[in-house]
């Protein structure tokens, strides 16, 4: 960001529970890259994961194609999601659950 301070993410596995994720702040092109990596740490886990998104203030088109990316794995349970992000989700035409 042009000031030097960035608003972005810090996408992380909470605690000791290696399959919980709850990126706070926003999830844009600029935080595609570290989202998408803490979401291939997360499904380095075997079973049910899960994904909450109740920190998220923004989310663009780049995090909603990881997310749905991610639902193809079959196993992620997600909460939180925010009016904004699901009418974002009907607008590209995805009525489905983001989770399992």
């Amino acid at each position: 960001m042009a000031d030097g301070q960035s608003s972005s993410p810090t996408p992380r596995v909470e605690g000791q529970d290696a399959r919980h994720l709850a990126p706070t702040g926003e999830l844009t092109i600029f935080e595609a890259a570290e989202f998408r990596e803490s979401l291939v740490k997360l499904f380095a886990n075997e079973g049910m994961v899960s994904l909450d998104l109740s920190g998220v203030a923004r989310a663009d088109t780049a995090a909603i194609q990881l997310m749905l990316a991610a639902r193809k794995q079959g196993r992620m349970f997600v909460t939180g999601i925010s009016d904004d992000l699901q009418t974002k989700l009907n607008q590209l035409g995805f009525t489905d659950s983001l989770s399992e």
